[in-house]
């Protein structure tokens, strides 16, 4: 065996070590969120966001298709310099079997550094003024009553078809974007990526997927079938994921509270998200009073969103959300894909402090009393 044979052996006995140990041992959030949620990660962002927004495309759909050729290709080296003779194809099959798993095992470590350790921080909740006995049904259902009051006094101010391409989105948000951090508490801020779209888009249609980020490059990724009053909320929950808010319910909070600390239709985009998830809490006799309150341009974009979600192919989304339900409980978000409901339990838990109700209202600063 030569001797850079035995280096590679002893690391990719590393590599897949390092990686099994931080994929099992808990690390301490309080030491997550001081030096990598709040320090090493927005350095990185803000270097690798930027550089990934020079351009257009897609970093993700080159490294998707340049992984897939390396690999296949390796596959094929692999395959044809096997030896026939029995003991020699297991030898070389065993190769490949390692050399995947060092290659596995590599990504996660990449993916831990660039973005993934964001899931082990301090729970947005425990920093915020936030009382979980404030969750009542009456606080459900009055929220729900104000939050259709405000999307039908913002529809008159914004029934336009001039809703802001995905081009221009973000110049509209990026002041919202930074003062919603400062009064997060972070002294140092992450940077909006240029929404783009992808290769995937098929497959995000399909599986009714509004957008994701690429936890490599930093980038964001925007489903182009989402609606032109849908795009200012999902463009604020993904720059949240850039900002450091991994957890599905987090970015949906500070995504709503971007959007409320931007311009109208930032605002109606943002009323326009939360609506429906607080209605779905109430109880079913209430529902259909809401419905009623509703007026006719906020419910034909619900009616819109909704209908743009049922040409989603079930078995395809289905299969997403299981994929995903597991990727968010590997990374230690114990309830998975059902971590996206408890946005409602953020937003009433902090009800009533001043920047919320400075938001809410149209005010200006405030503060969310972060600890």
């Amino acid at each position: 065996m030569t001797v850079s044979r035995v280096g590679f052996r002893t690391a990719s006995f590393v590599i897949i070590t390092l990686a099994l140990f931080l994929g099992v041992v808990p690390m301490p959030a309080a030491l997550v969120e001081r030096f990598y949620s709040r320090q090493f990660y927005l350095i990185i962002q803000n270097g690798v966001t930027w550089m990934s927004s020079l351009s257009r495309f897609a970093f993700l759909d080159v490294l998707l298709v340049l992984v897939l050729a390396l690999f296949v290709a390796y596959c094929v080296r692999v395959i044809r310099r096997a030896d026939p003779l029995p003991g020699r194809r297991r030898r070389a099959f065993g190769r490949l079997v390692l050399d995947t798993t060092v290659f596995v095992a590599t990504v996660y470590l990449l993916f831990l550094a660039i973005w993934g350790l964001n899931y082990r921080r301090v729970p947005l909740a425990t920093k915020l003024d936030y009382d979980s006995e404030r969750i009542t049904p009456r606080a459900v259902l009055t929220l729900a009553e104000e939050s259709i009051d405000q999307l039908n006094q913002l529809y008159g101010r914004v029934r336009t078809d001039d809703w802001p391409e995905l081009t221009t989105l973000p110049d509209r948000l990026t002041p919202a974007f930074e003062r919603i951090q400062r009064q997060l508490g972070t002294s140092r801020t992450a940077v909006g990526g240029r929404p783009k779209t992808s290769v995937l888009t098929l497959y995000f249609r399909r599986a009714g997927i509004d957008g994701m980020i690429n936890p490599f490059s930093l980038e964001v990724l925007i489903n182009d079938t989402v609606l032109p009053y849908e795009r200012p909320f999902v463009v604020a929950h993904e720059w949240s994921h850039l900002a450091g808010y991994a957890n599905e319910a987090e970015a949906s909070f500070v995504g709503w509270l971007i959007c409320l600390a931007g311009d109208d239709q930032s605002r109606y985009s943002g009323w326009l998200f939360l609506t429906p998830q607080l209605i779905r809490n109430v109880r079913e006799a209430d529902r259909a009073v809401l419905w009623a309150r509703l007026g006719d341009g906020p419910r034909q974009h619900l009616q819109a969103v909704a209908a743009r979600l049922n040409r989603a192919i079930p078995v395809v989304r289905r299969s997403a959300n299981r994929v995903y339900d597991q990727f968010l409980k590997v990374n230690r978000v114990s309830e998975g894909i059902a971590s996206y409901g408890r946005v409602v339990d953020l937003v009433l838990g902090t009800d009533g402090t001043p920047l919320w109700r400075a938001l809410v209202t149209g005010g200006g600063a405030g503060s969310l009393n972060i600890r």
